[in-house]
């Protein structure tokens, strides 16, 4: 039984959620930890379309800083109305 992409791309956005301000994650972990859950009912490709549905939808950011991160937009203090 296949998973849908939008599914996985929840439990990704969860995972990055909870662990907002104490972990990042990488790309990479997040496949892992689906992989983990799923099992063979997934494959990378799989996990990479979740993690575009994400970014596209402005729901996870890519951050660059001593490596590549998946994080939850940060709204600057000089962005606040």
């Amino acid at each position: 039984m296949a998973v849908e992409t939008q599914t996985l791309a929840d439990d990704m956005f969860v995972i990055v959620k909870e662990g907002e301000g104490k972990k990042r994650y990488k790309p990479g972990d997040l496949v892992k930890k689906m992989i983990e859950k799923y099992g063979d009912d997934i494959s990378k490709r799989d996990c990479k379309d979740a993690i575009r549905i994400l970014v596209d939808g402005e729901k996870l950011v890519y951050t660059y800083f001593n490596g590549t991160w998946l994080e939850i937009p940060h709204e600057e203090g000089s962005a606040k109305t």
